[in-house]
């Protein structure tokens, strides 16, 4: 099958420079963001059905590391994501791509606050894609953006 989907992922290779605004606190109603930057390096395996990534927060002292798995019975992605801070694996969201844009949704905990979370991939098919992570903690009724990366290639 080569669906939109499977080639979903296929623009996230090589070296980005990465602009992150992320809400200094989520869940509160806070329109406080911080900004700073990240670098990451992406390959794709396997013939595109897995994405790997590594990115360094220089300033916040961590890194972290996505991995995308392409389900082709499903038509879907996986996506789970681990960090040096906690050292350990999220729960995935799953999704795919359609119209050229990625959306990927799951459950998760923020604290002790289970939570719904929708990523949110646009822009793939330009120069500056740009991801977008979102919770809920009503169930899906309301959506509180809490990090937006935009990417560029470095020089």
């Amino acid at each position: 099958m080569d669906s939109e989907t499977r080639r979903g992922f296929a623009f996230n290779h090589g070296d980005w420079v990465v602009t992150n605004r992320r809400l200094k606190a989520r869940g509160v109603g806070s329109s406080e963001w911080d900004v700073f930057t990240s670098y990451e390096t992406a390959q794709l395996m396997l013939g595109g059905m897995v994405s790997i990534d590594e990115s360094d927060f220089p300033t916040k002292g961590f890194k972290g590391m996505t991995l995308r798995i392409y389900n082709a019975e499903r038509d879907e992605w996986a996506i789970y994501w681990i960090n040096s801070e906690k050292g350990v694996l999220e729960p995935p969201v799953f999704g795919r791509f359609e119209f050229g844009r990625g959306s990927f949704a799951g459950d998760d905990m923020d604290g002790t606050r289970p939570v719904k979370v929708l990523f949110d991939w646009s822009g793939t098919d330009t120069e500056t894609p740009r991801w977008s992570q979102a919770f809920s903690y009503d169930g899906g009724d309301s959506w509180e953006t809490n990090w937006i990366m935009e990417f560029r290639r470095p020089g």
